[in-house]
């Protein structure tokens, strides 16, 4: 007597995971921890919200495939927001579906890593090395949208791969040295650049103090 067939109620196709880290946690590699503050990432022209996986942060797309293929679409816009204000994205997300999957596929084929910027609401953490800036103007000259640059050294330009960050709209931003090692207490020298050195500001570099967050006003000239 053969086994009877039961046929499948219910089937769910992933299409691809997100997994955000800070920006400034960079490189990425295994050991990069993973944004733990609540998003809401969805792609907006589907009407397609992704689930949140408390074990790990990561944020899936799947979908019901029973009746239906998966949702696909070539340079999708995701759309990501923190809701307690505290990360933004300054770059498109943007998503192809479906994603090329190895055979058999593997972990690596869905997940992607995806930077995001603390905002002024963030709060870096005890010992942490940051700081907290205002970009201030004598003149009524724009200080919000503008690119920050800190590096250490003696060039005058910032190495490739420097992080950035943008001003908000009262000027603020957080800047933050999580890979910076030494002392606690020690000093290190770091120059500033506003739009890769197209505007002026002082100081233009600025003794960062390992292990606290410094609030420093910066005047664009």
């Amino acid at each position: 007597m053969s086994a009877t067939f039961v046929f499948p109620a219910l089937q769910r196709t992933l299409s691809a995971v997100y997994r955000f880290h800070d920006a400034f946690f960079f490189p990425i590699d295994d050991t990069t921890p993973p944004i733990t503050s609540p998003l809401q990432v969805s792609i907006p022209s589907l009407r397609w919200s992704a689930n949140r996986s408390e074990e790990d942060f990561t944020y899936r797309f799947s979908a019901l495939t029973l009746a239906q293929p998966a949702p696909g679409g070539v340079n999708l816009a995701v759309q990501v927001t923190a809701l307690a204000g505290d990360y933004t994205s300054f770059e498109p997300i943007e998503l192809t579906l479906p994603l090329p999957l190895s055979v058999p596929p593997q972990r690596a084929d869905f997940l992607i890593p995806t930077p995001l910027w603390p905002t002024a609401a963030v709060r870096p953490g005890d010992g942490e090395t940051a700081v907290r800036g205002q970009i201030q103007s004598a003149g009524a000259l724009p200080v919000s949208g503008l690119n920050v640059e800190m590096w250490p050294g003696p060039s005058p330009t910032p190495p490739p791969g420097t992080p950035f960050t943008v001003s908000d709209a009262v000027g603020q931003f957080v800047y933050r040295f999580p890979r910076l090692k030494g002392p606690a207490g020690s000093v290190q020298f770091f120059n500033i650049s506003l739009n890769s050195g197209a505007i002026a500001v002082t100081p233009a570099s600025l003794p960062v103090v390992l292990g606290v967050t410094q609030t420093i006003l910066f005047q664009r000239m």
